[in-house]
């Protein structure tokens, strides 16, 4: 039964959305943070400080700022993994994707190249970045099951309270 994924934006690269995230924040880093803190303090009147209640909370928002800029570089690490997880399962599956120079392709994905743009995947001849994966065709449930297993006996025990004979085939295993 195929299944329909809907579209991924592209990506920028592994840094992209730490870097959209300074620029939301006015382009300021930790660093520069800090140098605009120490100047502030360097340059106050000693004869009318700053209130340093107002030190506190702009010390409080450089380790917020931090503490984002963290996350958000672990977060784009763990999406990096699941789209290499997420390529590597789609090997042997068959796809429809839009190619590198934009032409339908539709085949069997072969391999994955990684890099900076995300997941490639190699489709035949052709090679499609794993964002622009439009359809999965295939099914894991195709590979057979482990022999190693026993199937469950679901019958009803007698009635009576007698143990059933036991199967000889069981008995071996």
């Amino acid at each position: 039964m195929p299944m329909a994924i809907g579209a991924v934006e592209p990506s920028t690269g592994m840094h992209g959305s730490v870097d959209n995230a300074m620029n939301a924040l006015g382009g300021m880093d930790s660093e520069g943070f800090l140098k605009l803190l120490v100047a502030q303090l360097q340059y106050q009147s000693p004869l009318d400080p700053k209130d340093p209640g107002d030190l506190m909370t702009q010390t409080a928002t450089l380790a917020q700022l931090d503490a984002t800029q963290q996350l958000l570089a672990v977060q784009q690490r763990d999406l990096g993994l699941q789209q290499a997880v997420m390529a590597a399962g789609l090997i042997g599956r068959e796809v429809d994707a839009t190619g590198l120079s934009g032409q339908p392709v539709q085949g069997v994905v072969d391999g994955v190249r990684y890099t900076l743009e995300g997941p490639v995947l190699q489709v035949g001849t052709s090679e499609v970045l794993l964002q622009s994966v439009t359809e999965v065709r295939g099914s894991t449930a195709d590979t057979p099951v482990d022999d190693a297993v026993p199937p469950v006996d679901d019958s009803e025990p007698p009635v009576d309270g007698s143990v059933p004979p036991a199967d000889d085939d069981s008995l071996s295993a």
